[in-house]
Parts: C-alpha cells; sequence; structure tokens
C-alpha cells in the first residue's frame, strides 16, 4: 500500500515539477535573447549556473550530505529553488543596460539551491524505492511528466506568440509565466514532502561521519573501480554534449530566425519523441541492458549538431528532433539507472553528489569552449565537429563495457 502511495505521489510530483519548471525555463533563453543579450551573455548563461552548482555541492553538501531528515531538506531546498522564479518576474522593472545581466545571474544562482536540492532527491529516491520498482517509477514519472512539459511548453509558447503585440507586452506575459511557475513549485514541494520514507530496508542508505565529498573520498574512488570508470566517461560525454547547448540557441535565433511558437512547436515533438522514449529505453534496457540501450541512445545525440548545421530554416529542425528527443530520453533515463547500479550503498548520497559535481565541473567549461569553437571557425563547421566528438563520447560507453 505505502509503495503504490508513493508511486504516485511521485508521479504527480514529477508533473507538478514540470510544469512549474517548464513556465520558467523552457523559453528563458528566448527570454535573454528579448532583453537584447550578446553572444558573451548566452554563453555565461550556459555556464555560470554550473558554477553556482559546484560551490553547492562543495558546501551544501558538506552540511547536508549528513542531514537527519532528508525529505525535509530536500522540499526546502526545491522551495528556495522556485522562490527564485519570483526575483526573474522582477527583472524587466531593472534599468535596460542591466536586464540581460541580471536575469543570468539570477538564473544562475538559483542552481546553488537546486543543485542541493536535485543530489538529495536522487538519494532519497533511492531510500523510497527498491531496484526493480525504482525503475518502473521513475520511467513511469519521466513518460508522464514528459507528455505534460510538452503540453505546458506548446501552450506557454502559443500564448506568448499570439497574445502579444508588442515587446514590452511579450515581457509582461513572461512575467506572468514565471509567477505561476512559482506557484505549480510551491504545489510540487506540498507533494514531495507527503512522501513516505520506509525505514530499515535493505536498500537503504547506510550513512556515516565519512558521508561527505573530502580528499579522502576522492583518494578511495579507485577503490570503486565500477563507479570511477563510470564518472570518466560521463565527464567525456557531458563535456561533448554540453558544448554544442548554446551553438543550438544562437543557430535558431541568429540563423533560423525562430521565435516563442516555433520554439514551443519543436519542444512539443521534442517532449512526445521522449515520452515514448522513455518507455523505450525502459524496456529495451531490461532486455539488453543499461550498457548497450546507453551507448545507442548517446550515439543518437550525435545526430542533433550535425542535423543543424544542414537546416536552412526553423522547420527543418522538426524533420529530426523526434529522433534526437528518442535518444535524449534515453540518455536521461539510463544515466540516472546506471548511477544507481555502480554507487555502493554506504554513503551513497556522497556518490551522488560528486557525479553532479563533475557533470557541473564540464558545464562550466564546455559552452565557452563550443563558443570559442564558433569564433574561430563558423557555427556549421563548429556544429560538425562537435557531432563528431559526440560520437567519440558514445564509443566511450562502450569502452566503458568493456573494461568494467
Amino acid at each position: 500500500m505505502k509503495f503504490k502511495n508513493n508511486f504516485f505521489l511521485n508521479n504527480l510530483n514529477g508533473i507538478l515539477q514540470v510544469i512549474s519548471v517548464n513556465l520558467a525555463t523552457s523559453f528563458a533563453g528566448l527570454f535573454l535573447k528579448r532583453l537584447n543579450a550578446n553572444d558573451e551573455l548566452v554563453s555565461l548563461f550556459n555556464s555560470l549556473p554550473a558554477f553556482f552548482s559546484i560551490l553547492a555541492i562543495f558546501l551544501g553538501g558538506i552540511i547536508l550530505t549528513n542531514t537527519k531528515n532528508k525529505k525535509r531538506t530536500t522540499s526546502l531546498c526545491f522551495l528556495t529553488t522556485r522562490f527564485f522564479y519570483l526575483t526573474m518576474a522582477l527583472v524587466p522593472f531593472l534599468p535596460k543596460d542591466i536586464r540581460p545581466l541580471a536575469f543570468v545571474i539570477l538564473y544562475s544562482a538559483m542552481n546553488f539551491p537546486n543543485s542541493i536540492a536535485i543530489f538529495l532527491w536522487q538519494s532519497l529516491i533511492a531510500d523510497i524505492f527498491p531496484p526493480g520498482d525504482r525503475e518502473a517509477s521513475l520511467s513511469s514519472r519521466n513518460s508522464i511528466a514528459t507528455l505534460v512539459g510538452t503540453i505546458t511548453t506548446l501552450t506557454t509558447g502559443f500564448l506568448l506568440y499570439s497574445i502579444s503585440k508588442t515587446k514590452s507586452q511579450l515581457i509582461f506575459l513572461y512575467q506572468i509565466a514565471f509567477i505561476a511557475a512559482f506557484i505549480f513549485g510551491v504545489l510540487e514541494v506540498i507533494v514531495l514532502f507527503m512522501h513516505k520514507v520506509p525505514k530499515n530496508l535493505k536498500h537503504a542508505e547506510v550513512s556515516n561521519k565519512n558521508n561527505k565529498i573530502s580528499i579522502d573520498f576522492i583518494k578511495n574512488l579507485p577503490k570503486h573501480k565500477n563507479y570511477l570508470i563510470f564518472i570518466i566517461t560521463i565527464f567525456i560525454f557531458h563535456f561533448t554534449w554540453q558544448m554544442a547547448w548554446p551553438l543550438f540557441l544562437t543557430y535558431e535565433v541568429d540563423y533560423l530566425k525562430t521565435n516563442e511558437m516555433w520554439t514551443s512547436i519543436i519542444s512539443a515533438i521534442n517532449g512526445l519523441a521522449m515520452a515514448f522514449g522513455y518507455k523505450f529505453w525502459g524496456h529495451f534496457s531490461k532486455k539488453k541492458g543499461n550498457s548497450l540501450a546507453i551507448t545507442i541512445a548517446s550515439l543518437g545525440m550525435a545526430i542533433a549538431p550535425f542535423a543543424y548545421s544542414i537546416s536552412k530554416k526553423i522547420y527543418h529542425v522538426t524533420y529530426f528532433v523526434p529522433l534526437t528527443g528518442l535518444s535524449t530520453s534515453g540518455v536521461m533515463l539510463l544515466l540516472l539507472n546506471s548511477l544507481y547500479e555502480v554507487c555502493p550503498r554506504e554513503n551513497r548520497t556522497s556518490f551522488i553528489a560528486f557525479y553532479n559535481l563533475i557533470t557541473n565541473i564540464t558545464l562550466v567549461i564546455s559552452p565557452w569552449v563550443g563558443m570559442k569553437l564558433y569564433k574561430i571557425t563558423d557555427i556549421r563547421t563548429a556544429l560538425v565537429i562537435i557531432g563528431f566528438l559526440r560520437i567519440f563520447s558514445g564509443v566511450m560507453f562502450v569502452i566503458r563495457h568493456k573494461i568494467s
């Protein structure tokens, strides 16, 4: 009975979370462009959040990995994150010349409480759901939440595009979206707090005084061979994945002349593909294993940069986004499953936090590398180079499977 209740609450929490997050972040890059941000601020917009994530994992992790009430601490961190949506709604009241930078700083600083919330939530879910049930719960949550998120993004994009007649009206609608995101975020936190955490189960984390990231923790990583190999593979993969992010936004806005409506259409198609993908990859990984599944999914993600580079109109993106959406859902689901597989039960929160630390270190650097590549070549050449790098990172999953 308790499992069924948590299963339902996890799905409901995912629905409320995706509505909140999509309202606030799906068009955040376009909002920044509407504030007249330059290329440097676009790169900063992609990389600075990771800097705050790194601070969070070091400073927040030291205190919070030993929390006695993981559910309460996670809920408070998510609530703090959602409060940032209200501050973003106030940005248009600032002087025009500082609005873009202010938005980037607020959007980035939000990642401090959000990063703590995420790695604690990942650890909390591992405590609530045992292996087997955990995969089913995550797959169900992701599929339902993605469908709801797709509807949210499509509806929001349509309203932003169709209602606004002037730029000032468009900015005002963005402010309403941020406020609505905060309201749904509060509901999300309430549902999260309603989960029941089982006690004294074999799969639950065993925590001791060393449950924090430290020099000793890093020195002991070679003792956990499979985890260490996984982390090295993840570092390479995320670096090549994140390099393309600022280039995609720049290409869509500056070269393909996208708008809020087209962004919502593309997001909707992508979301539908991902919703199907979570179910598909869940079944595929059960039959063939996580390693093969994540290799195929990561290689599928390599298609996106190549496809962007040959697109001449914004509607061309709709031709290939179903495939890239399908691949992305596989990577997102299977990375988390793989992480749970390689994390030891003892001090699991620290191993999850270190994984998040590594992925955010790459995010600080890789968008700038991608943008620099664009500046010294051209955007299409940069996208092709990144495509080949993504293929290489996909092959790394094969190598990992062979040596682990």
